[in-house]
């Protein structure tokens, strides 16, 4: 049976895939320990690439959370891209995954007044819905 590759041959070997490659392999990712350094900023350039196919960004933005946030400062970054995801990516369907996973975060209440502002100037009911509803559960939950 073939070793997983590494976050590293992850990495080299994402732009070689296909698209439903590239989302298969962010749907399926398991990030080993000590992995978050090198797939840190990979997931987030990939939620970032709006060239990407938005399938592919959204599994990356779904992925943020499996990191390991011992190092604050890696929490702090990935709260602030997925909040400005959030707020300002053109892809509904990003500032969709954003607004939701945000509260899946370590320190999910440095999020709840960012994602109220995003709440008031979303334009689109679905996000809006959705976004709503993980704010409701993590406040519920809190």
């Amino acid at each position: 049976m073939p070793a997983e590759p590494t976050a590293r041959e992850l990495v080299d070997r994402f732009g070689r895939m296909t698209a439903d490659g590239r989302f298969q392999t962010l749907r399926l990712l398991v990030p080993g320990k000590g992995d978050s350094p090198v797939l840190e900023p990979f997931l987030l350039s990939t939620a970032n690439d709006t060239a990407e196919d938005d399938l592919v960004r959204v599994e990356a933005v779904r992925a943020i959370p499996l990191l390991d946030f011992a190092e604050p400062a890696l929490v702090d970054r990935c709260r602030d891209a997925l909040h400005r995801l959030a707020r300002e990516d053109d892809d509904w369907d990003v500032r969709n995954a954003a607004g939701c996973v945000v509260f899946d975060l370590p320190g999910a209440e440095n999020s709840v007044d960012p994602i109220r502002a995003m709440l008031a100037a979303e334009p689109e009911e679905f996000v809006r819905a959705n976004v709503s509803a993980a704010l409701n559960l993590f406040l519920r939950r809190a």
